[in-house]
């Protein structure tokens, strides 16, 4: 029996509260009402890579060398981190300032990705800590809060790695006994469910065929499973079809995501969507499929139909007007699309049978729920 307490859901306001012993109120989007505390005296910081504008401080450069930095991290907290670092270089008279160079240099790590979504979600979480946090608050309090998100800046990492955790946890319960798991994508989170499924569960006897897209993700997740003992077959990604109708003691399949959108679909690597399909016409009913993700890879994204990617922001190779079929993108182009490796795809929620967040298991309509609408 597992007695683990869950996770608070990773939103602006769990993730960065300030101490109880001085709260800052809630606010809206709607700058309008109140104003934004006001510093009357400059930053003592001395900092020569700051500058008034946060232009000198390369936010691209900062990200990328802490997904380098530490394996384990996800895009979303190092956006959150990037954006603190930003704010522990740059001085601004005012908060508004703040804001707006906060604001100015989101865009700029956005536009720096092919796919800005898992980016997008953590950065959307702390701008809203920090329009809350600066609602009708004193210069004191402005300066407390810089000085909370800075001392704090580990924790949010911490959290993320805890919410991996404890979704390791809760999605192990839905790992059956003499059945096989069927999973792809290479995900950590995933890799840590079947691990701690096989670690904990010693009575539990299960095994695993791997889906493997080439990327080098997969061939770590195997290695892992492996080490923990398990039982692993691979298979290519031509195989699956035929695996799901040949293979009765196949009940769960299990992938990872890139993003979950707050309609409850998700973004994936490229191939998530067809294994969903596969699974629901070509599985059988007795067949479920199954996202583990961490809830702060929420995006408050809505898409009005089934979206090719572009629409939502991902810069990849759209073959459906034939316009760059066998052509290879060259230069700056190349590097401004998404590699074929770590290509994406959007996967409907009616094909989703639920979602293993550190909150519990979640129907994809019960997503919205998990979504911080207050700014």
């Amino acid at each position: 029996m597992f007695l683990r307490k869950p996770l608070p859901t990773f939103t602006a306001s769990t993730h960065f509260a300030l101490p109880r012993h001085n709260p800052l109120r809630m606010a809206t989007d709607d700058l309008s009402n109140k104003p934004l505390a006001v510093r009357t005296t400059s930053s003592t910081s001395t900092d020569s890579a700051s500058s008034q504008d946060g232009a000198s401080f390369d936010i691209v450069k900062t990200y990328r060398n802490l997904l380098t930095s530490d394996p384990d991290m996800t895009m979303p907290v190092a956006a959150i981190e990037s954006l603190i670092e930003l704010l522990r270089v740059t001085p601004s008279s005012t908060a508004m300032e703040t804001v707006e160079v906060v604001k100015t240099q989101k865009a700029l790590l956005l536009d720096s990705a092919p796919n800005p979504l898992p980016l997008l979600a953590g950065a959307d979480l702390f701008e809203q800590y920090l329009l809350r946090s600066l609602r009708g608050q004193t210069a004191e309090s402005f300066d407390e809060t810089k000085r909370h998100l800075l001392k704090n800046r580990q924790l949010f990492a911490a959290r993320a790695k805890a919410a991996r955790d404890n979704i390791a946890v809760i999605g192990s319960r839905y790992i059956s006994d003499r059945k096989i798991v069927l999973a792809a994508g290479g995900s950590r989170v995933v890799t840590k469910i079947l691990v701690h499924a096989a670690t904990s569960r010693p009575n539990t006897h299960f095994k695993v065929i791997y889906v493997m897209d080439g990327s080098p993700h997969c061939d770590a997740s195997v290695s892992a499973l492996r080490e923990a003992g398990l039982e692993v077959e691979t298979i290519s990604t031509s195989k699956v079809a035929y695996i799901l109708k040949d293979q009765k003691d196949i009940n769960l399949v299990l992938v990872g995501s890139e993003v979950v959108m707050q309609n409850g679909g998700i973004i994936s690597r490229m191939g998530t969507s067809q294994l969903a399909l596969l699974t629901r016409f070509a599985g059988g009913s007795q067949k479920r499929f199954f996202v583990a993700a961490e809830s702060h890879k929420i995006v408050r994204k809505t898409p009005l139909w089934h979206p090719q990617v572009l629409r939502v922001g991902v810069k990849q190779k759209d073959i459906s007007k034939f316009d760059n079929v066998g052509v290879d993108p060259v230069g700056q182009e190349a590097r401004d699309w998404v590699a074929d490796r770590d290509e994406v795809d959007y996967t409907d929620p009616e094909l989703i049978d639920g979602i293993v967040t550190e909150q519990g298991v979640k129907q994809p309509s019960q997503i919205w729920e998990l979504v911080d609408y207050e700014k």
